[in-house]
C-alpha cells in the first residue's frame, strides 16, 4: 500500500533562503547589533570561523537573547564572561561533532556498536546508499558514534556540548533533539544507539559526509512516517583558513554545486539508459531531493527528523568555518590510549576510498571487479 502524502515540516531556522546559505536580512541586522556588543564588551572587532558559522545558521531568537542578556549586565566583567566561552568554545563543538577528538579507542565497555541497528537500517535502506543507490553501503551515523561513546569516558564534555546548543537554538527544539538519543535527557550516561540514528552511505559518500563536506536537509514526512524527503546540500570551501573574520562576512552559497571544491562529487543513476545499455548517471547536485522509505515504522523506523535536523545544521556550521579543512594534532592521555601523539587527518578517508576508485576505474574491463565484490577498505 502506498504511503500517504508527506506533510512539509521545514527547519524553523531556514528563512528565505538561507538553506542556500544565503543570509537573510533579517539575520543580518541582528548580527549588526550582536557585533556591536561583541566591540564594545569584549574588544572584539572579528570572531572566529566557528562562532561565525553557528551566528549564520543559529535561532533567530538565540541571537537576540545573547544580545539582551550581555546588555543587562551589570557591569562589563560579567557580560564578558557570559560571551567569551560561547565565542571561544564553538570549535570545540565542531571537532566532537567531526569526530576529532576520539582516541585511538573510544570504544568503552558500556557502550558497543548495535549489529542490530545497524543491520535494521541496511534492511530499511533495502541495502543500498541513499544518495548514489550503490549496494553494500555502510550504516552511517547521525549523531556520531564517538559522542555516543563519550558519556561515559568525558561526561563533562559531551554535557557542554549540549549546553552549548541551548546558547543558539531554542531549548525545546534541543530537548527534542536530545531525547532522541537518550532515553533520559537529564541522564546524559545512558545514550541509545538505534537505526533511527543512521543512514546508509556508500563508503566514499560516508567518509564525505564525515568530513563535513556535505548536509542532509529533512523537508517532508508522510503522516504513517513510512516516507521521508530530504535535500542535498554540498558546503562550498571557504577561503578565510583559519584566520578570524567579520561577523557580518557573508557565507558561501551552496547554490549550484555538484561537487566539494571542484572534486569528483557522487555519481547518481539517472534512469536512463547510454546507447549501449549501461545505466546513465549524473552528478548529485545542492538541492536534490531524495525519498527514504520504510515497510515497517516499528522495527524499521526512518531515520530520525529531530537528528537529521541537529546534522543539518552542525555540518553546514562545520562546512562554513573551514573545519572540514582543518589537519588537527591532538596530545591526550585517555583512557584506552598510549599517551602518543595522536594525528587526525580529516581528508584521509576520502583520498582512501578516492584513490581506491580511480584504480579500479583504470583495470581493463576483464579485469574490473563487480561492485558486490568489491574490497572493504576501512574509513
Amino acid at each position: 500500500m502506498a504511503s500517504e502524502p508527506m506533510v512539509s515540516k521545514i527547519p524553523l531556522s531556514d528563512i528565505d533562503d538561507e538553506r542556500w546559505n544565503k543570509r537573510s536580512n533579517r539575520r543580518t541586522e541582528v548580527l549588526s547589533e550582536l557585533k556591536a556588543v561583541l566591540k564594545e564588551i569584549i574588544g572584539r572587532e572579528q570572531v572566529p570561523p566557528p562562532f561565525w558559522a553557528f551566528c549564520q545558521t543559529a535561532d533567530i531568537s538565540k541571537l537576540e537573547e545573547m544580545i539582551y542578556d550581555a546588555k543587562r549586565a551589570p557591569d562589563a566583567k560579567m557580560a564578558k564572561s557570559l560571551l567569551e566561552p560561547t565565542v571561544k568554545d564553538c570549535d570545540m563543538m565542531i571537532d566532537r561533532w567531526l569526530q576529532n577528538t576520539s582516541t585511538k579507542s573510544s570504544t568503552t565497555s558500556g557502550s558497543v556498536r548495535s549489529s542490530s541497528a545497524s543491520n535494521n537500517c541496511k534492511r530499511r535502506d533495502n541495502d543500498k546508499c541513499v544518495l548514489t543507490r550503490w549496494s553494500n553501503p555502510e550504516a552511517a551515523h547521525i549523531y556520531p558514534y564517538c559522542l555516543i561513546t563519550a558519556n561515559q569516558r568525558e561526561p563533562r564534555a559531551v554535557e557542554r556540548f549540549w549546553d552549548l546548543l541551548e546558547v543558539f537554538w531554542e531549548k525545546d527544539r534541543v530537548e527534542s533533539w536530545k531525547t532522541e538519543i537518550f532515553r533520559d535527557s537529564q541522564n546524559l550516561e545512558e545514550p541509545s544507539d538505534t537505526c533511527s540514528n543512521m543512514i546508509c552511505l556508500e563508503k566514499r559518500a560516508h567518509a564525505l559526509w564525515d568530513a563535513g563536506r556535505f548536509a542532509l536537509r529533512p523537508v517532508a514526512i508522510s503522516p504513517d512516517h513510512k516516507a521521508m524527503q530530504i535535500e542535498f546540500y554540498w558546503q562550498k570551501k571557504p577561503s578565510y583558513g583559519n584566520k578570524e573574520i567579520d561577523l557580518l562576512k557573508a557565507p558561501a552559497t551552496s547554490e549550484g554545486l555538484y561537487d566539494y571544491d571542484g572534486g569528483e562529487g557522487l555519481p547518481v543513476a539517472t534512469g536512463k539508459r547510454k546507447m549501449d545499455g549501461q545505466p546513465e548517471y549524473g552528478a548529485l547536485i545542492s538541492g536534490q531531493v531524495i525519498t527514504l522509505t520504510t515497510d515497517d515504522v516499528a522495527k524499521r523506523p526512518l531515520p530520525s527528523w529531530p537528528l537529521l535536523e541537529l546534522q543539518w545544521h552542525l555540518q553546514r556550521v562545520a562546512g562554513m568555518s573551514g573545519a572540514a579543512e582543518a589537519r588537527d594534532e591532538v596530545d591526550r592521555n585517555d583512557d584506552g590510549d598510549d599517551g602518543e601523539l595522536v594525528v587526525l587527518d580529516r581528508d584521509a578517508a576520502v583520498n582512501r576510498v578516492t584513490s581506491i576508485s580511480k584504480w579500479l576505474q583504470q583495470l581493463p574491463d576483464n579485469e574490473q571487479i563487480a561492485p558486490k565484490s568489491r574490497p572493504s577498505i576501512p574509513v
